[in-house]
Parts: structure tokens; C-alpha cells; sequence
């Protein structure tokens, strides 16, 4: 019988090399495609929000490339290159957010940043009280991370539905709300929820007061995207 080959140590070095190239390559999980949801940033108050309010993050970006950002009541759309799209999701990456973390200070109603990075095989949620992009801890990485810096062409983002949301208002009475009663929607943030189709509301202003069924509303219109099928996919994510 041949003896056992000895092992040497050269042998265990290689080995222990190809474990863990292959443990990092599956750590790295590949971006989603489509309509999921690639990277998700969006800032809100710490206190309570005013009845009816409704926020939109500061930007959403999908593993088909498109970009949707803030900016008031217009959203930007961008579709980005292969190139553009590494370079933001690889700065989110290499900050850590593959992995959920809170960073929480003692710092009442102080704002918080959320931010959602997705991948193929699931998501990940960090969330920053008070974010400052001047943090030199990985608190302050994570904001700088997800600053947005994009200077190719956009266009309007064009929804294909939107979500009234209503709140009771101590307005004066206004006009007649034209449209399916504001009361027959979802209970949101002290207020009521509706989703319609863009075309129906294009003549509605948001923030402005109405009257349905006897009760005087200011209504905000938040549109919906791409990844939002109602009212409920609105609140913040857990």
C-alpha cells in the first residue's frame, strides 16, 4: 500500500486561496434586472408627518438602467449607460450596502435616510438618522455613497398612474372633487389613499383643497412607480 501523499504547506496555501476567491465570488451577488429594484434612496422627517403628506425618494434607480430622481413636481427619468449604472450601484456596493445596518443618534425628529440596494437575490435596508455627508465614519460613507452626480440627458418621468392622497383640511370648502370619492380610499397617514389613472388627474393640482361628500381635502399627487402597484407600497420599507 502507497503511503498517504504528505501535505505540504505550499498545498494548504493554494487551497486556502481558491476558498476564498470562491467564497467572494458568491458573496457578490449579481444586480436585479428588469423593474426590481436596483437602488433605492430616499430621505423623510423624524416626526410625525402633517396629515395627507406624502414624500418621494430622492431617487430610484432599476436593474433595466432607468433612473427616476426628484425634482418638485416633475420627476426627472434617465436611462443610463452600462457605465453610468456600475458607477452608482458600485459606489452603494462598496460602501457596505449590501449588508443592513442602522446608524441611529440620539437626535429627535431628526431626519432619516433610507436606503434600499437590491440585488438578484434579495434586498438590504440602511437606514441613517441625521445623515451628514461631512461624517468621516461609515454613517458619513453611506451618504456620500448615495448623493446622486448625473449629468447626462433626462427626460420627464411620465407616470402611468397616480396616488391622490387626501387629507382633512380646515380650508374653506373647495371646489366639488370631480372624480370617485376621495373617502373610498386606503387609510394613509392620518388620511385617505386613491390610485388613478395620470390621465385622470392631469388637470389636478397638487396641493390643493377639495371637497368630497361634505369633507374639504388638500390633496397631494404622488406618482407611482414603475415598482408601486398602490397605496400600500408607498410607506417606508422594512
Amino acid at each position: 500500500m502507497r503511503p498517504d501523499r504528505p501535505v505540504t504547506v505550499r498545498t494548504l496555501s493554494v487551497v486556502a486561496v481558491v476558498v476564498v476567491l470562491a467564497a467572494g465570488c458568491q458573496s457578490a451577488a449579481a444586480p436585479p434586472s428588469g423593474k426590481a429594484v436596483a437602488l433605492r434612496v430616499e430621505q423623510y422627517g423624524g416626526g410625525p408627518l402633517p396629515s395627507g403628506t406624502v414624500t418621494f425618494p430622492e431617487f430610484v434607480l432599476y436593474g433595466d438602467r432607468t433612473l427616476i430622481a426628484a425634482d418638485g413636481d416633475a420627476p426627472r427619468e434617465y436611462h443610463l449607460t452600462q457605465e453610468e449604472f456600475d458607477r452608482v450601484y458600485g459606489r452603494a456596493r462598496s460602501a457596505g450596502l449590501a449588508t443592513a445596518r442602522t446608524f441611529d443618534v440620539q437626535a429627535p425628529d431628526a431626519s432619516v435616510l433610507e436606503v434600499v440596494f437590491g440585488t438578484d437575490t434579495g434586498r438590504s435596508v440602511t437606514r441613517v438618522t441625521a445623515p451628514d455627508p461631512e461624517d468621516s465614519g461609515e454613517a458619513g460613507d453611506v451618504v456620500r455613497a448615495v448623493a446622486l452626480d448625473l449629468s447626462s440627458s433626462y427626460e420627464r418621468y411620465r407616470p402611468q398612474r397616480v396616488a391622490v392622497v387626501a387629507g382633512a383640511s380646515s380650508d374653506p370648502a373647495g371646489p366639488a372633487w370631480p372624480l370617485r370619492p376621495l373617502t373610498e380610499g386606503i387609510p394613509f397617514n392620518a388620511g385617505r389613499c386613491a390610485v388613478y389613472d395620470a390621465a385622470e388627474v392631469r388637470d389636478i393640482r397638487s396641493d390643493t383643497s377639495w371637497t368630497s361628500e361634505g369633507v374639504t381635502y388638500r390633496v397631494r399627487l404622488r406618482p407611482l412607480l414603475p415598482d408601486e402597484p398602490d397605496c400600500a407600497s408607498l410607506t417606508h420599507h422594512e
